[in-house]
């Protein structure tokens, strides 16, 4: 069984601090993404997972050993660059038999692990092509089948797509998938782009700022940030945040936004009452505000008010429709496309769900936690 684990990571360079305290774990055979905005750390942890940068402070373990010291060849990692890290004078054969031949593994051994990939990535037909011959999908797949043919604890991945077109994309993930489920050793795959994230992780850690804002499966991430980045962050387009105050009225809490009441449910009783200030970040995700054609099936807890339409962004399958609730609240709905698509001007009464809301404390900027999740 092999686990990868990051303790306490810190790297600077020079007075700049790039990546400050991040841990994580990783499980055997899981395939767990680290995501987040460009600059903010993650090709770094990536590179001090390898080897190829030292930390200043913390630990790398896979297994039960420290490999924190060790070269990159002592560890016992396979990676992909984002630029494939492939030697032009080489042939496809070569490419993948490199790694192999540095471990001094006798020659048959070498070309059946060489073979035994190029089959699986269907590369066979261009094992003596040069690596200039090829197309960036194939490349890809070239250095897919350099890590597939060694026998590594941990499989790392540089934004090894970003070089493609968005049909070789979808292929490649494909690829990628198809090797970790092969090898169901911890893969670690780094990428600034969440839709991409969604698709291929099992869990996600999201870098920013050199530091590790949340952890989770991607419905976690989605529908319980756990502070104001990520709200920010996560989703496209992302939780519509607004500035409120709450008060307590009738044992029960409301919030005010604007000239907007809004009943809270009896589960944020516990933190509103520890809540340091009355000030509140509201957080209510664009796919939870419901259009009033929809409004009749559903229950008659929704909190139900006008909208004027501002601007419609027709996607494929969905609308994303920017609503005026009143002057200076402003948010933006996610309804599915049908035949009843709003025009600018139009006055909606739309559906807000209480029981979807986040709720942010503003001098923190941390999520509160409701009593039952």
């Amino acid at each position: 069984m092999s686990t990868l684990e990051v303790q306490g990571l810190v790297k600077r360079f020079g007075s700049t601090l790039v990546v400050d305290q991040v841990s994580f774990h990783v499980d055997d055979g899981e395939f767990f993404v680290l995501l987040g905005p460009s600059g903010g750390g993650k090709t770094t942890i990536l590179r001090m997972i390898c080897g190829l940068e030292q930390p200043d402070a913390g630990q790398v373990l896979i297994g039960d050993r420290d490999v924190t010291r060790l070269s990159p060849r002592q560890r016992n990692v396979g990676m992909v660059f984002q630029d494939y890290g492939l030697y032009p004078t080489m042939d496809v054969y070569g490419n993948i038999a490199y790694s192999l031949e540095n471990q001094r593994l006798p020659r048959p051994e070498i070309d059946k692990r060489v073979r035994e990939a190029a089959e699986k990535l269907g590369l066979t037909p261009l094992l003596r092509r040069g690596i200039t011959d090829l197309s960036g999908g194939e490349q890809q797949r070239v250095a897919l089948a350099r890590i597939l043919a060694r026998d590594a604890q941990v499989f790392l991945y540089d934004e090894p797509l970003a070089n493609l077109d968005p049909k070789l994309r979808h292929r490649a993930r494909r690829d990628i998938l198809a090797v970790h489920k092969l090898r169901k050793v911890p893969s670690i795959y780094v990428t600034h782009d969440q839709s991409e994230a969604f698709a291929i992780a099992d869990r996600i850690a999201v870098i920013a700022r050199g530091r590790l804002q949340q952890v989770g499966t991607p419905d976690e991430l989605l529908e319980k940030p756990a502070n104001l980045f990520m709200a920010g962050f996560i989703g496209s387009p992302p939780m519509n945040l607004l500035p409120g105050t709450v008060s307590l009225k009738d044992s029960h809490y409301i919030v005010q936004v604007k000239n907007t009441a809004l009943l809270l449910p009896e589960k944020w009783k516990s933190s509103l009452e520890k809540a340091p200030t009355p000030e509140i970040t509201l957080g209510i995700r664009p796919h939870t505000i419901i259009p009033e054609w929809q409004l009749a099936s559903l229950n008659g807890h929704l909190a139900v008010t006008n909208a004027v339409v501002t601007d419609v962004e027709n996607l494929i399958g969905e609308v994303n429709v920017y609503l005026d609730l009143e002057e200076g609240v402003s948010v933006v709905a996610v309804w599915q496309e049908t035949d009843t698509i709003p025009a600018v001007g139009e006055t909606l009464r739309v559906g807000l769900d209480p029981d979807a809301f986040c709720l942010f404390d503003p001098l923190s900027e941390q999520a509160l936690s409701p009593e039952c999740q």
